[in-house]
């Protein structure tokens, strides 16, 4: 554990998961599936259903198939915990009859989460670490949509 490191983040985190405590560090899996003959509307449902199980990230790449159909490759980015329930929704869900999966490794920055209380609306802003040095912060995309919703403004102008 790095007592050094600012906020505490050292305590929650512990040694397992540094890097040269620079980056953490895990290990998910990959899943994903080559579809070419569902209805598109179906996939609205089955992203919901794949985040609601424990997706970390769900994306639709357009592919090209056998007999040069045009087709979607569908991935899904997962806890390794979580590989037997999102098999199950791809399976059943869509009209795909086989899955691939395979680990992958990440490297993240640090994260700590904060909230802007300088104006009128509380923004909860991301906040990224590459050890001790300060490499990013993001505002929180809900708060600010509630924001410019309530303000009745782009919300272009809320996040920039």
């Amino acid at each position: 554990m790095n007592p050094a490191f600012p906020f505490g983040l050292g305590y929650i985190l512990g040694r397992k998961g540094w890097v040269k405590n620079k980056f953490l560090k895990d290990s998910i899996y990959v899943v994903e599936t080559n579809i070419d003959d569902m209805n598109p509307v179906i996939y609205e449902t089955v992203i919901e259903k794949l985040y609601k199980t424990g997706a970390l990230e769900v994306f639709l790449v357009p592919v090209q198939m056998k007999k040069i159909r045009p087709g979607i490759l569908l991935t899904v980015l997962i806890p390794k915990d979580k590989l037997k329930k999102i098999a199950e929704i791809l399976l059943k869900e869509t009209t795909s009859f086989g899955i691939r999966y395979y680990e992958v490794k990440r490297l993240k920055l640090i994260r700590k989460k904060s909230a802007d209380n300088s104006g009128h609306d509380k923004i909860g802003m991301n906040i990224g670490y590459m050890g001790r040095e300060l490499v990013k912060i993001s505002p929180e995309y809900r708060d600010c949509r509630r924001i410019a919703s309530k303000r009745n403004t782009p919300l272009k102008n809320i996040i920039w």
